[in-house]
């Protein structure tokens, strides 16, 4: 929607599902509201930001300053983990600090791209040492992205990994450490309707009569221009922009090469679990979203959209979202740990007040940068560049990514389109 909406053309959107916006969605359960896990607006670029406002009103969103915890041997500290351990137990701090003195004494004195270790567990020991990589960075990110941290390349993390210095990490684990650190340290969300408001937005902006809904592409014959549906209606098209996962528009095209067909094959993502969870009471600890490291919990991230606006529950209630590192077993069979996890955490005193605890899964959900990302990546989207074609957005472009970025991919992609090429 933002390339149709920067273009000022004759676009057409075709949409699979019954409404805009993708994964930027929002569902309402018995008077609250859920979008499909934490979707909070990190609106850093003017023109981006200029953008939400001219749809919905600046009076339409809540200013908010993140607050984000990790919940660790039973123990809260500030995020990020690496500059905030005071609190933990002092074997724990003691672990930490050493590690990180020992990585920074051996770190070279200047750091070429090709001086750091390749991948992401590697790269973890090399600035934080060994103490932060086990009581936190190794276990979270293999429970987040489904696969050993040593499995994917350290080239994606050089933004969404702070990387505190030496100084903030030792006081951070003195307690004195008041940085705000990380890409998110604040962030816009609407007053009501959830994030699906500014979806909606977009799609009146661009103008529902340009909008399909309800029509599933099944193959796409790039030479002749033509798209075809389930229901048999056929699309010519100029220019062709596509959002859907990568990989699944590569299998809807006709006559692609085999090596990008090779190239399809060495994509991954993985599948993530939530929970739409409805309290009967207040939510018991004030953050916004808890990362869990610890591996004897289902879970790696449990956030509330109630504590960043109440206007999300009903009266007197609050909700979470639940992320779930385990996959595969049954909801039934996990909730019992879950509903230890959140009294443990302080989140709720009894797991009675439990309205509802309702299982979502989303497919593709993270993409994953292992060794043969990057080859992979760059040979489709040369040959789609070759074909006039462009594949863009989170999924599209199969990158890990804001909602501000696929804003941003809108607005380059109508100026590319505008100007004759990419």
């Amino acid at each position: 929607m933002s390339t149709a909406l920067h273009h000022d053309g004759d676009a057409i959107i075709v949409e699979r599902e019954n409404y805009v916006g993708g994964k930027a969605r929002s569902e309402f359960i018995e008077g609250f509201t859920f979008d499909v896990t934490g979707h909070w607006l990190h609106l850093r670029d003017p023109e981006m930001r200029a953008l939400a406002f001219e749809l919905l009103g600046e009076d339409h969103f809540l200013r908010i300053r993140r607050m984000s915890r990790i919940w660790s041997h039973g123990a809260y500290t500030k995020y990020p983990f690496q500059a905030n351990t005071y609190g933990l137990p002092p074997d724990v701090i003691k672990e930490c600090i050493m590690g990180a003195v020992e990585a920074d004494r051996a770190l070279p004195e200047k750091i070429e791209l090709a001086d750091e270790p390749e991948n992401f567990a590697d790269w973890i020991r090399f600035y934080f040492g060994d103490g932060i990589a086990k009581h936190f960075m190794v276990p979270y990110n293999a429970k987040l992205w489904d696969v050993p941290a040593t499995e994917i390349t350290s080239r994606w993390c050089q933004r969404f990994v702070p990387r505190p210095r030496l100084e903030d990490i030792v006081a951070g684990a003195v307690g004195c450490n008041e940085k705000a650190m990380g890409y998110n340290a604040e962030f816009l969300y609407p007053k009501s309707g959830g994030i699906q408001t500014l979806a909606d937005a977009m799609g009146d902006a661009v103008g529902r009569e340009r909008i399909y809904t309800e029509c599933t592409v099944t193959s796409i014959d790039h030479e002749n221009r033509t798209a075809h549906l389930a229901d048999g209606r056929q699309i010519q098209y100029r220019h062709l922009v596509n959002t859907m996962a990568l990989p699944l528009f590569i299998d809807a095209l006709r006559d692609v090469p085999e090596a990008v067909r090779s190239a399809r094959k060495t994509l991954r993502a993985n599948e993530v679990v939530y929970l739409n969870v409805g309290i009967d009471a207040p939510v018991g600890q004030p953050d916004h979203w808890i990362y869990v490291p610890e591996l004897k919990w289902p879970m790696y991230r449990v956030g509330s959209f109630s504590n960043a606006n109440p206007a999300m529950a009903p009266e007197g209630c609050s909700s979470l979202y639940i992320e779930l590192s385990d996959r595969d077993t049954p909801l039934e069979t996990l909730r019992p740990t879950i509903e230890a996890g959140l009294v443990a955490m302080g989140l709720i005193d009894d797991p009675k007040s439990i309205r509802f605890m309702e299982s979502r899964r989303i497919k593709n959900a993270y993409v994953i940068y292992d060794f043969d990302y990057h080859a992979g990546r760059g040979t489709i989207q040369d040959w789609l560049g070759q074909q006039g074609i462009w594949s863009v957005g989170r999924y599209g472009d199969w990158n890990y990514s804001s909602m501000e970025d696929a804003l941003i991919d809108g607005r380059r992609t109508a100026a590319e389109l505008k100007g004759g090429g990419r």
